[in-house]
């Protein structure tokens, strides 16, 4: 048995296998849905830390049964910062995805040097709030969330504070000055 692992990862190794093609797949939501359900909730996680300390003991709460209250308090402390921290760092990945629109139905932005820059802080930014959260250190969590408050005002000042939600103005390359 251990010489057919050996053989098998001997295979899996080898030069001549090509991995798969990847499936391109059409996003399923808007970069506006993309930021409400991953970026808001999860930001705003990351910062109730500046007042919140994750790791204090939780009041018991009774529960109505349903999935929220079942499932909402799954993940605790500074676990769920973490799990943001992630979900903020990964999540970069769905904001550049080709395909994805905006909310105005003009594309996504995300060939733009200044968007990728955008893109490339909220990155960093939610790996120095990772990092952060690892060491279960409410100070320097909070520290971390100011970078992360500038990557999001960045881009969002650029791309997305310009006119109502559906305006033409919104989500689009910005005029060169």
């Amino acid at each position: 048995m251990a010489g057919a692992l050996a053989s098998a990862a001997v295979v899996a190794q080898s030069p001549t296998a090509t991995p798969q093609a990847r499936t391109v797949v059409k996003p399923a939501g808007t970069l506006a849905q993309v930021m409400r359900g991953i970026y808001f909730p999860n930001s705003n996680l990351i910062f109730d830390v500046q007042k919140n300390d994750p790791g204090a003991p939780k009041k018991k709460t009774e529960s109505t049964g349903s999935a929220t209250d079942t499932y909402g308090g799954a993940y605790t402390g500074w676990e769920v910062v973490e799990n943001a921290a992630i979900a903020l760092t990964d999540g970069v990945d769905l904001l550049l995805t080709p395909g994805r629109l905006c909310q105005n139905g003009k594309p996504v932005p995300s060939r733009q040097p200044d968007f990728q820059k955008f893109a490339r802080d909220m990155r960093k930014a939610g790996l120095a709030v990772l990092e952060a959260a690892h060491t279960r250190n409410q100070e320097k969590v909070s520290d971390a969330t100011n970078d992360l408050a500038d990557a999001c005002s960045n881009c969002h000042e650029v791309y997305r504070d310009t006119g109502p939600a559906d305006s033409p103005a919104r989500c689009s390359v910005p005029p060169k000055k």
